[in-house]
């Protein structure tokens, strides 16, 4: 089995976990708030049809209500459609005329060059595992964004906490995989992709026109050994 597709059946496997725990992230991801509040509010200038953001490994789409209160058309693509919200739901609040959810094959984005104003993806990018898979996945979405057009994405470090708790290990310069003894016995056998430093991040992104490169921390629930050490890359086509 592929790397990816073996990444695509470990998040089958914990997003049915998570919802038969009933423990899905409703709220809206901190980090991409600040974003495009802030760092990337470039859609005020927009009309409302060019407002279109790409979530890319959307998930349970945890962010979904900021981009729509903020007019947006909101995309949503994710190797399973275990966690996507119901139609029946979006349709209740008033939403489902401007939420477009589907199944990808990485890297392939089916959406024509230059048509998202915005993309974004949190805790995603780094299961395309390997220099290839990495590559191909940041042209797309370069491809698809239109000139000026911004894109954010949270980055595994070295130091996730994975690695000083020894549950994962290198298996090449830039792969981590996870060993049998992770505690979360779901994630076995993934891969994921380890940006080593900052220089490293602006090789892969070298093809934008602006580079914005930060670091967050936070501590997973209520384990303070299980810290989430992320880059944050904001990048301008």
């Amino acid at each position: 089995m592929n790397p990816i597709a073996k990444n695509t059946e470990v998040w089958n496997n914990m997003f049915d976990w998570i919802e038969r725990r009933n423990a899905s992230r409703k709220y809206p991801n901190e980090t991409v708030v600040t974003w495009i509040l802030g760092y990337a509010n470039t859609h005020k200038s927009l009309s409302r049809e060019e407002r279109k953001v790409l979530d890319v490994g959307c998930g349970w789409c945890q962010s979904i209500s900021v981009f729509i209160n903020e007019g947006f058309t909101y995309y949503g693509v994710d190797v399973t459609s275990v966690a996507f919200p119901r139609r029946e739901e979006l349709a209740s609040i008033g939403w489902s005329d401007n939420v477009h959810l589907s199944i990808f094959n990485p890297p392939k984005l089916d959406y024509p060059d230059n048509y998202f104003s915005h993309a974004f993806s949190t805790e995603a990018l780094h299961l395309n595992p390997d220099k290839e898979a990495m590559t191909a996945i940041i042209a797309e979405v370069y491809r698809v964004l239109q000139p000026g057009g911004r894109f954010m994405a949270t980055l595994m470090t070295p130091d996730y906490w994975y690695m000083p708790l020894g549950t994962a290990e290198y298996v090449s310069e830039e792969t981590i995989e996870v060993l049998p003894n992770h505690v979360e016995k779901n994630r076995i056998g993934a891969q994921y992709f380890v940006f080593k430093d900052e220089a490293h991040i602006e090789s892969y992104f070298s093809d934008f026109s602006k580079v914005w490169i930060g670091k967050e921390s936070r501590v997973f629930g209520e384990y303070p050994e299980k810290t989430l050490h992320h880059w944050i890359v904001s990048v301008e086509k």
